[in-house]
């Protein structure tokens, strides 16, 4: 297992084997999960982000807090 620092600036390198592994370069989106107390990093292809982008232009309370909040505890 790869480990990292946090800077101050909430940021960490991502290790280059694990970068190599993923298909990860500079400009690249990533995505976040949290599962068991673990987080898991997955690269996001361009389909996908162009596809999310659609998705918050046609339904922006998909993206709204307090939409987020009415459903946190289902």
């Amino acid at each position: 297992m790869k480990s990292g620092k946090l800077t101050v600036k909430h940021q960490v390198t991502i290790p280059r084997d694990v970068r190599q592994a993923l298909g990860l370069k500079a400009g690249d989106q990533v995505a976040f999960a949290v599962e068991d107390g673990r987080a898991i990093l997955t690269r996001i292809e361009e389909a996908d982000l162009e596809w999310t982008q659609f998705l918050q232009t046609q339904m922006p309370e998909w993206n709204d807090p307090r939409e987020d909040a009415y459903w946190a505890d289902l």
